[in-house]
């Protein structure tokens, strides 16, 4: 077996081109010259017709049989592609036998056992058994591996290295030369992939697609490593009466969910379940990943196990527990070890356990998956200005230092908002080669969707993750000239050009909040232009003009949406719910015209619908409803409340001096981008305003577009409530309320009796209770004074 330094993609032996090299000729002039030979029952089996569930299971199948059938499947489908690509390559249709008749003069490809049995062994070893072996010699050509993994990747390796690209689902993504003489010189490469397993979600490209780039393919097997949120469900609920000690004190009392993860007792039970859990079903890889949620830390038994000094993880407010969670997972990996000695446990490092253990080893069956969700998310994890420092450049050395082997669980997409450009070539071009250089065994990537927005970047992290030596410029350059031809430098510099606004732009909060500051102006003309450019350089009909017509599209839909958020900043609602129904009708059509090629992530809509639609929605039926009595608020005074005594310092009242306050577009920056980035806590907002006088039997309305946490207005020194107008979790209709409280929803608050002709002042209390991953908080829209008409 080799070391992890090892699994590197490196040829043992390359001839290619040497004086004394014989040529293999594969076809000629259109005419086969080789012929693929298989291991018996490869192509057809009893198992062809059986569904494979969405556990990888098949009905009356035991695990074992069920994975062999996968195998099988993989291998099939692998060969199947082989003919198919040599073909539409050279235009010869060649054969698949399953034994080689005497005299044949054709060049056999020997494929998994059939050509271990010419060659001799693989002679490379890997974890998962991906090792590989692609000869050439006078006895043909071999194409296998340890397993069925390992020969599929051979067969792909050698269309890689004959020229066959697949950049995006579909056969819209593939670009396959054209060489009607095909021919190999003499080689002998042993070689194994850098990492264990890469995935691509299945809603995010099909099983043909990952099968022919060597990503993970959905029901089919291989090393996964599980890491969801189950940790408490291993605990039964007889257990959990019969043991109150085994529960988390919060606020001094038991949780009904949170285990103490420090006692061996609760370590013991969740292995002994999981171990009869195993007997049932089998599985090679059981998740310990707690719940979804930020760990209570004051339990005075667990406090006993943090490392001193404690360690506090700002991204999440709270001191870590890595140490504690990390000793629990130990525990269960050794006793589940002495009967399942293979199975693999996923642990998240994530919220207040992100940070590695300060003083505990990771157990060589426990592989920590990195969950950057609140770390730089655009930018790659050596970038000087992140508010998050280098944190998550630590966090990858650190976790790789105390771990045998990790995963990388990255954010294939900006979090919450999936319609921008968002090329990822930077970020994962620098972020790759340092996770591979820590111990990454795992590249795991949460995707969505949206091969017209992150489609350099998917590309490259599959290149990437593969064989770590590739270079990032060289794989976005190969692309740009062979997707494109004629347009490939318009749209590379479209590419590039998307790629550097996320990078410049500084901007580090997540889903739309920051785009005024990514997409300005001059990045939207330039873009636009290189997409028109591109156009005009491809001819009508052809596959480079569909693809560029993709992008130009998705621009286009784009480009309505910055339209939508520049209005918002500018305080003009008419028009929004107007533009926000036509471009949700564009997304939707383009998701229903390019099915195939896996574009606009699922959650496009619905983040839109609730991180904007709704306020922009309302804002404009304000607007038609009601007359405006002022421009609208967009510029405030601000202070951050530290200890929360706004209203006892005076911050309220109308005549106190805010002159040494700062000043903030409450929509051009969010809270990442002044400075709290992390913060949980309260922001004061202050603001004057000239008002006309209210015609008699009016009632003024002062409207809040959206706010992240709670809102406390106070008007001219008087505190305004909240009359909640429909029942929610908390409140009846008709409540009233100190604050509203929501996240970016639209709230009304009635000032008739507040206002006054003239001079008014606004204080509004900004209050963010709630983590989000997203670093925004306060204010998030206009603030308008309406009145009836």
């Amino acid at each position: 077996m080799l070391t992890r330094a090892g699994l590197l993609l490196m040829p043992a032996l390359i001839l290619f081109g040497s004086a004394w090299a014989r040529e293999l000729q594969l076809t000629n002039k259109g005419a086969a010259g080789c012929v693929i030979v298989i291991p018996p029952q490869t192509m057809a089996w009893e198992g062809d017709n059986l569904q494979i569930d969405h556990w990888g299971r098949i009905a009356g199948y035991t695990p074992l049989q069920a994975e062999a059938e996968k195998r099988r499947r993989l291998l099939r489908d692998s060969v199947a592609d082989l003919a198919l690509y040599l073909e539409k390559m050279s235009g010869a249709k060649i054969e698949i036998i399953e034994s080689l008749p005497a005299n044949d003069r054709r060049v056999p490809i020997y494929i998994g056992t059939a050509a271990e049995k010419v060659f001799g062994p693989v002679g490379i070893g890997m974890a998962g058994l991906f090792g590989f072996r692609v000869a050439a010699n006078a006895g043909g050509v071999g194409l296998y591996g340890e397993s069925e993994y390992g020969t599929s990747y051979a067969i792909y390796e050698l269309l890689h290295r004959l020229g066959c690209r697949w950049y995006m689902p579909s056969e819209m993504g593939e670009c396959i030369p054209k060489l009607p003489t095909l021919a190999l010189t003499e080689m002998d490469m042993k070689l194994a992939p850098a990492t264990e397993w890469r995935r691509m979600e299945n809603r995010t490209a099909d099983n043909d697609f990952r099968r022919r780039n060597r990503m993970g393919v959905a029901g089919e097997g291989g090393n996964v490593v599980s890491a969801y949120h189950v940790l408490e469900g291993y605990i039964t609920k007889e257990q959990r009466e019969a043991h109150p000690e085994w529960s988390l004190l919060v606020d001094g009392k038991p949780h009904p969910t949170y285990l103490r993860w420090t006692r061996q007792d609760v370590a013991d039970a969740i292995a002994d379940n999981i171990i009869a859990q195993l007997e049932k079903s089998y599985t090679p890889t059981i998740s310990l990943s707690p719940g979804d949620y930020v760990v209570p830390t004051e339990d005075p038994e667990e406090r006993k196990y943090d490392p001193e000094p404690r360690v506090w993880e700002p991204a999440a407010n709270q001191w870590s527990v890595s140490d504690r969670l990390v000793l629990l997972a130990n525990r269960v990996a050794e006793r589940v070890g002495k009967k399942y000695p293979e199975v693999r446990f996923g642990l998240l490092a994530y919220v207040n356990y992100s940070i590695p253990p300060a003083k505990t080893k990771v157990h060589p069956n426990v592989v920590p998956v990195i969950a950057p969700i609140d770390f730089n998310r655009a930018h790659p994890m050596n970038w000087e200005n992140h508010p998050n420092d280098h944190w998550l450049l630590n966090m990858a050395r650190g976790w790789g230092k105390v771990s045998s082997h990790i995963g990388y669980y990255a954010y294939g997409m900006n979090l919450a908002e999936l319609s921008a450009p968002n090329p990822f070539i930077t970020k994962w071009g620098t972020d790759i080669p340092i996770i591979m250089k820590s111990n990454c065994a795992f590249w795991m990537p949460e995707t969505m969707g949206g091969w017209e927005s992150m489609m350099p970047g998917f590309y490259l992290s599959m290149r990437m993750t593969f064989d770590p030596k590739e270079q990032p410029d060289a794989i976005i350059d190969e692309m740009m000239t062979r997707f494109y031809g004629p347009a490939a430098e318009p749209m590379s510099r479209y590419w590039r050009g998307m790629d550097r606004a996320w990078i410049d732009g500084n901007e580090y909060a997540g889903s739309g909040f920051g785009y005024l500051r990514i997409f300005t102006p001059v990045v939207m003309k330039d873009a636009r232009a290189a997409v028109n450019d591109a156009l005009a350089r491809c001819g009508a009909n052809t596959m480079e003009y569909r693809r560029v017509k993709l992008i130009d599209e998705s621009v286009s839909a784009f480009e309505l949406f910055m339209k939508m958020r520049r209005d918002w900043a500018a305080g003009r609602l008419d028009g929004l719910a107007a533009d926000m129904e036509r471009w949700r009708g564009a997304i939707q059509d383009m998701s229903a015209r390019y099915k195939d090629q896996y574009v606009i992530g699922g959650l496009t809509i619905p983040y839109v619908d609730g991180q904007f639609a709704r306020a922009y929605e309302d804002g404009s039926r304000m607007a038609r409803e009601m007359i405006s009595l002022a421009p609208a608020l967009l510029q405030w005074k601000y202070n951050f409340d530290k200890d929360k005594n706004s209203e006892a310092l005076g911050w309220t009242k109308p005549d106190f001096d805010d002159a040494g306050w700062k000043t903030t577009h409450v929509i051009n920056e969010t809270w990442s981008t002044i400075g709290h980035h992390n913060t949980m806590g309260r922001m004061a907002y202050r603001a004057n305003l000239e008002l006309v006088a209210l015609p008699a039997g009016k009632k003024a309305m002062l409207w809040i577009g959206s706010t992240d946490g709670s809102a406390k207005v106070f008007v001219n020194g008087k505190h305004i409530k909240y009359v909640v107008p429909a029942k929610t979790r908390w409140n009846e209709a008709g409540d009233v309320i100190d604050a509203f409280s929501g996240f970016c929803q639209p709230a009304t608050f009635d000032v008739t009796a507040a206002v006054q002709p003239g001079a008014n002042q606004i204080t509004i209390l900004c209050e963010r209770t709630w983590l989000n991953e997203v670093g925004t908080g306060g204010l998030m829209g206009p603030v308008v004074v309406f009145r009836e008409k």
